[in-house]
């Protein structure tokens, strides 16, 4: 009788979960090679091409210590080289940057969130490398009294930030966050006069330093939402996060913890939300939605932190593919040779996809951007 017990229960499990191996997904692909990043680079993340050189530029944030932070540049040939040190903040010690982006002025543009350094207090900023001749020289502050400024890009002569929770206190679910949008002719500094050898000419000066109000006071907040993690009892308390904008000007937001794109229509002003829908209403191979870029046709490729993973959308009709896939805390020997260790950014340039390994969770070396080539796969297949 036990025995016949056993069997039936077996059955009844396996029936339960026949759907799930059903619907397991095999991932497309896997990463060709990692990227080692130099001794002190702990939690790779936020990256974006330099227009000019074709380098990509990465953020390596200092999370929890106190200290500067480095940009690094992955040249043509994916060698790594120091190229900016960004100053702690002068009040908490750290600085930690996320997303980066260039704008048309050809500076750097870096979301430094003091919130994941550990200060909640409104302490997260916008800062501006200015560049001169092509060369990072000096920051700006630009912005401050933002929570935890996450993701960035720049579309025109706008700055969209994603604002990852508007309220600095452990909130319970659903929490709200959503994004910031600054006007580039916002930070312009009054011109003066300043010596150039013998003679005198007029430059900018310094730019102001805008400081946001709370949530709902400020005008630069331009699209909020919530996010609720039902299917996982509120685990994952993580709101907006990448973000990016397609060639028409739609902005696609992050929702980390809904494992949700939600597709904003602006209007002209490039602040003003007509319309907003979840492209697939978290139903997907991904376990979460970290940073994101859109690549030249529409689709939206994004890393997926919880499930070590990197997928593709086609906001047309929300179908999500998933790329590539490792299981997390990989060993050192499967990270030298790619493996996906707990990814939160994605760049893509030319046919590689370069995903930064944060690494939040172990912290073990080597700390890697892993490289997938997309050169054999037809999206437009597989995204139909």
């Amino acid at each position: 009788m036990k025995i016949k017990m056993f069997r039936i229960f077996t059955l009844f499990i396996s029936f339960l979960l026949f759907p799930f191996f059903a619907e397991a997904v095999e991932p497309l692909t896997r990463p060709v090679k990692a990227i080692i990043l130099p001794e002190g680079a702990l939690h790779p993340d936020g990256m974006t091409v330099n227009p000019k050189t074709g380098d990509i530029i990465l953020a390596v944030p200092v999370v929890g210590d106190k200290g500067n932070a480095w940009l690094l540049k992955i040249d043509a040939e994916d060698n790594v080289s120091n190229y900016f040190e960004l100053p702690a903040h002068p009040e908490t010690g750290r600085v930690t940057p996320l997303g980066i982006a260039f704008g048309p002025d050809d500076n750097l543009y870096v979301a430094d969130s003091q919130c994941l350094g550990g200060n909640p207090n409104h302490k997260s900023r916008l800062l501006r490398v200015v560049h001169e001749e092509g060369k990072p020289v000096r920051t700006e502050v630009l912005v401050t009294g933002i929570t935890q400024a996450n993701g960035l890009e720049i579309f025109d002569d706008k700055i969209y930030v994603a604002e990852t929770q508007v309220d600095p206190a452990i909130v319970e679910m659903p929490m709200t966050s959503g994004v910031f949008c600054f006007d580039l002719s916002e930070f312009k500094g009054e011109l003066q006069v300043v010596r150039r050898g013998r003679y005198r000419t007029h430059a900018p000066g310094p730019p102001p330093v805008l400081h946001v109000l709370p949530y709902q006071k400020d005008p630069h907040f331009v699209f909020s939402f919530q996010t609720a993690d039902a299917d996982r009892n509120g685990q994952q308390k993580v709101g907006a996060n990448g973000i990016g904008l397609s060639k028409d000007g739609l902005l696609y937001v992050a929702n980390f913890g809904d494992k949700k794109i939600i597709e904003v229509k602006l209007a002209k002003d490039g602040k003003t939300v007509i319309s907003s829908r979840d492209l697939n209403d978290g139903k997907g191979p991904n376990e979460s939605v970290d940073g994101l870029k859109v690549c030249p046709k529409g689709y939206l490729f994004f890393a997926d932190y919880v499930g070590n993973a990197v997928c593709v959308t086609n906001p047309a009709n929300g179908k999500t593919v998933l790329i590539a896939k490792n299981p997390t805390n990989p060993d050192a020997e499967a990270k030298k040779n790619g493996a996906l260790d707990r990814c939160s950014e994605v760049c893509l340039r030319g046919t590689k996809l370069y995903v930064a390994n944060i690494d939040l969770e172990d912290n073990n070396a080597p700390h890697t951007v892993s490289v997938i080539d997309l050169s054999e796969i037809d999206f437009d297949a597989l995204l139909k």
